[in-house]
Order: C-alpha cells, then sequence, then structure tokens
C-alpha cells in the first residue's frame, strides 16, 4: 500500500521540482551559448582553410587540418542539434571533401570484382573497412566471404565466459594509438561495448556494428571449396563457393576476382584435427566448450599450459570443479619483453585468484609433456589415463625486477624426476588446450603458401610472405591476421596485425591504379601503416 504523504512533503517536492526546472533552464541556455561559440571558432579556423582549397594557384591544405574545425562542430551539434548556424558550417566543410574527392580509376581487369576476403572476422571486417573506406575501393567490388551466418562467427563460438586477455581502453585523442583491440582507427570495443575485457559475443556485436556503419559487401553462409590462381599474364582467381545451408535459389558457383584476401583466423580450426599424440583424439579441444559453468564433471586435466591452459584453469576452478594442467613448459615462469610469448597480466591475475580464492585449489605440472591418451579399461573407474613424461628442470632466466607471489610459485607447482613417467586418471575427457592450427594450415589456401621449417612454438610451419603479406608462391593472394609472421615477429594480437593492414592494402590499391601516397601517409600517422619491424622490440625488459 503507498503511504500517503504529508502537506510538507508535498510542498517541499514541489519546490525541489521548480528548483530542478530553473538549473535545467539555465543548463539549456548556457549549451546554447556555448554551441554557437564553438560555431564562430570552427568558422574561424575553417574559412581560411576553404579558400586555400577553392584557390586553384594554391595547394590544397593537408586534410588533417580540418579536424578541428569538424570536431567543433560536431561538439556543437551535440550541446543544441538545433543550431543552424552549426549544421551550414558542417555543409561547407562537405562540399570542400566532394569538391576535392578523388575519382576512382577504371578497373584495369575483367573480372567482376577487385578483391575477395575470406572470412568477416577481426581481420576480415577490419581489410573490409581497409580497403573500402580508407583505400576508397568500390565497396560493390570488394566483396567479404563468410561460411557463418553472422559477422564475427568465431568470437560468438567462444566460451561464455571467456575474455579478451588485452585490454581495451578509449585512449584516442591523447596518446599516438588508439584502443587494443580496435580493428578500425577511429572505433574503440571499450566504448561500443562499455568493458575492458570483451566477452566473445561482445566483441562480435563490436565487429557487427562497424560492418554495418561502413556498408560492407558481405555474403554469408558461403563456404570456399577451392582457389584456383590463372597462371599466365591475366592473373586473377577463379574461387570456387558453395552455400553452408540448402536453399532453393542457392547453389554452387564460381567467383572471379583480381586479388584474395585469406582472413579466415584460428579459432574454427583446431590444433586437435591433426593427432597430436596417440589419442588425442579422445580429448576435447577447449574450442568445442560453449560454457566452463555447464560443463559435466567435477574432475578435469589439462593438457597445455598457455593461454588457453590458463583460460580453462581459472573458469574450472571458478566454478568449483577440480583442474590438473599438465603442461611441457611453465609459462606462468616464463617473462618475456613480447606479449604474444608470455602469459598476460589479465592471465596471470586470474590464475593466482584461482589457487587464492578456489575452494578446489588447481595443480601445475611441469615441465610434463602428454605423450599418449587411453581410456581406462583395468582399473574398472572407466574414464581415460593421461601418460606424461617428466623433462628435466627448467630455469627461465627474466623477470628479476618482477613483483612475485612466492605462495604461487614455490608452493602449488609439482615437480617430477626428470625422464620418469606418470600417471593421471581422470572421469572426464582430457581438455587439449594446445592452441589452434588456423584456417591456412588446415584451409583451402594450404597449397597456396610455402610453410617455413625454422623457428620454435608460434613461429614454426608458419605461412611464408612477402613484405606486403603476399604468399611468397601465389602471387595476389595475402594473408592477414594472428598468422602472420616476420622473422621473429609474431603478430597475434589485433593491435599487432591490424597495423599490416594497410601495407597490404597499398599493395592492393596501387595493383589496382590507385595513387596510394597521400593514404599511406594518413595510416602511418594513425600507426596503422607498419613496414619497419625495426621499433618492434621489447621497451622495457629489465631496464625497469
Amino acid at each position: 500500500m503507498t503511504k500517503k504523504r504529508t502537506k510538507e512533503e508535498v510542498v517541499d517536492h514541489m519546490a525541489e521540482a521548480k528548483r530542478l526546472l530553473r538549473e535545467s533552464e539555465i543548463m539549456t541556455l548556457r549549451a546554447q551559448e556555448l554551441s554557437k561559440s564553438m560555431v564562430e571558432e570552427a568558422g574561424r579556423i575553417a574559412a581560411p582553410l576553404i579558400a586555400q582549397v577553392k584557390d586553384d594557384a594554391r595547394e590544397d591544405p593537408d586534410k588533417e587540418l580540418f579536424q578541428k574545425p569538424f570536431d567543433l562542430i560536431e561538439m556543437a551539434l551535440d550541446l543544441d542539434d538545433e543550431n543552424e548556424e552549426a549544421s551550414e558550417e558542417m555543409a561547407k566543410l562537405m562540399d570542400v571533401f566532394d569538391m576535392e574527392s578523388v575519382v576512382r580509376p577504371p578497373p584495369n581487369h575483367d573480372d567482376p570484382y577487385d578483391v575477395v576476403v575470406v572470412g568477416a572476422g577481426a581481420s576480415g571486417i577490419g581489410m573490409g573497412i581497409m580497403l573500402t573506406r580508407t583505400f576508397d575501393l568500390d565497396p560493390q567490388r570488394v566483396l567479404i566471404l563468410e561460411r557463418g551466418e553472422r559477422v564475427g562467427e568465431s568470437f560468438r563460438r567462444w566460451p561464455k565466459e571467456m575474455r579478451f586477455i588485452s585490454p581495451s581502453f578509449n585512449n584516442q585523442g591523447w596518446t599516438n594509438s588508439f584502443d587494443l583491440n580496435a580493428i578500425a582507427y577511429g572505433t574503440s570495443p571499450a566504448y561500443t561495448l562499455q568493458t575492458e575485457h570483451p566477452t566473445g559475443d561482445d566483441y562480435a556485436h563490436y565487429l557487427n556494428e562497424l560492418a554495418v556503419n561502413a556498408e560492407l559487401n558481405i555474403q554469408f553462409n558461403t563456404s570456399v571449396t577451392a582457389i584456383k590462381p590463372r597462371r599466365g599474364c591475366r592473373g586473377g582467381f577463379a574461387i570456387d563457393v558453395t552455400p553452408t545451408k540448402k536453399e532453393k535459389d542457392k547453389k554452387a558457383t564460381t567467383l572471379k576476382s583480381r586479388y584474395v584476401v585469406w582472413a579466415a583466423g584460428e579459432y574454427q580450426f583446431a590444433q586437435g584435427d591433426t593427432p597430436l599424440f596417440p589419442g588425442s583424439e579422445l580429448c576435447r579441444h577447449n574450442s568445442s566448450i560453449d560454457s566452463w559453468k555447464k560443463l559435466p564433471g567435477d574432475d578435469f586435466i589439462v593438457i597445455g599450459g598457455y593461454e588457453s591452459g590458463m583460460d580453462a584453469l581459472y573458469n574450472l576452478t571458478t566454478c568449483g570443479k577440480r583442474c590438473t594442467v599438465a603442461s611441457s613448459t611453465a609459462f606462468w615462469k616464463v617473462a618475456t619483453d613480447d606479449p604474444s610469448t608470455e602469459l598476460a597480466p589479465y592471465t596471470m591475475e586470474r590464475v593466482r585468484q584461482a589457487f587464492r580464492t578456489a575452494p578446489k585449489p588447481p595443480r601445475l605440472l611441469s615441465p610434463l609433456r602428454v605423450f599418449k591418451v587411453e581410456k581406462d579399461k583395468s582399473s574398472g573407474k572407466g574414464g581415460y589415463l593421461v601418460h606424461g613424461l617428466w623433462g628435466a628442470p627448467v630455469k627461465h632466466e627474466g623477470g628479476e625486477h618482477r613483483h612475485r607471489e612466492k605462495f604461487f610459485e614455490d608452493d602449488f607447482e609439482e615437480l617430477g624426476k626428470e625422464g620418469t613417467e606418470i600417471q593421471l586418471h581422470t572421469p572426464q575427457p582430457p581438455l587439449l588446450c594446445t592452441g589452434f592450427a588456423g584456417s591456412c594450415s588446415l584451409g583451402v589456401a594450404k597449397d597456396l603458401f610455402e610453410w617455413g621449417e625454422e623457428g620454435t612454438g608460434c613461429l614454426a610451419g608458419a605461412p611464408l610472405v612477402n613484405d606486403f603479406d603476399e604468399s611468397t608462391m601465389t602471387p595476389g593472394l595475402f594473408l592477414v591476421g594472428p598468422a602472420v609472421r616476420h622473422d621473429t615477429h609474431i603478430f597475434c594480437f589485433v593491435y599487432k596485425f591490424r597495423q599490416r593492414f594497410a601495407v597490404v592494402a597499398d599493395a592492393i590499391a596501387r595493383g589496382l591504379d590507385f595513387d596510394t601516397e597521400q593514404v599511406v601517409n594518413e595510416c602511418r600517422g594513425n600507426n596503422m601503416f607498419l613496414d619497419d619491424f625495426s621499433c618492434c622490440k621489447g621497451a622495457c625488459g629489465e631496464t625497469c
């Protein structure tokens, strides 16, 4: 029952309402005044720039000089969306850019598409925006093929609890860089999603927003079954595609394009698809988990101790499940100056939290290499037996100046005698967290790349590309995304591989007779054109 207010209370509320209305009116007037002032300032800056553009005897000013008046007018409209002077000034600026817009060169080949991009994930959407919005290729001649139903299909398949290990923060405008997880300059997952460590579904939403806003030409439910280079002077590719769903008006066909960009990613192409050791087919790859919380069972063995394995450890123990990690390398002790070769701070923080708070603390077994998995047919308990071989103790160099928590390193890591075997029992299929082979090595483009034999870890068996990320074996076929490698440089994070988008787009645009000098300079200024790897080195190491 609603309490009846006294007469005094009603009078107080009315007085408060009147006070708020007066303050609101004052704020509105102040916003209108500020909006008018910002338009005047924008006009003062823009007027000489516009005059310079209209003067045929003078060179046009740098486009970046127009950014401040643009920002001022946009803010003025945010303060007062009925400010007609602001709308008029914005129209003047837009007219200037229409006057100086460059006409696209006509197609220099007979194919209906300039570029076919395979994959509508982070790399594919980022590349599509770079080609059409930044380098001004005709959006209708750039086709993105996606075998799933929506943008960001791989991210939507992440376990519900999995999150980005690199933090998102909208720092653009205050630094020379921008959000680490953004795939396009001027965007920020932190701003769009209001979260620091997005889930897979979160990030897929961000990607879809960009794709819709950029009006990218995407063909969904389409599987690429073959990519056939056309030899000779004509060049180009014939791309065989088939619908992933049976629909009356859909059928297998062949597309023709001058260039192909492979951007199909890694997540849907698990390492577990190829035998790692006898019995690996009995294991369950972490990419097949929909939710750690809903995973049946309460006692698991995780094979692999890098990011995927530590993510499994954290989520299993948080859900109250027992977890034993068997890893050939104690990654939790590795310290390097390359974020791609050590556990992320976010991961380490969560692992330490698991040891502190989990009702059933996990076990870390390393260096232990699993060499066989089999069904337990002898003990009568059922389940699985995991066979491992203890390696030699390893002292990992580096990290002397880091703060380490003694209880984590010394009290919870279990060591065995070198060369001896250990047998572990688990009632559930062991969880394989050993990474991903990737679409490049398991997809239809595999035979169109040469493969390196040198290197270890992520560098071992990498597809070989030239300085423009073009296949050394198949001209016109480009690779973008986390599979890109150059010497010892690994581009597995978004903030790394996005800086190669413009390098690829530049090579393609120049091949289509575009003049790219100005746009390349703009990309360099935005930290989106990385062609000098001398800067790609540890900036901290042991000097802190």
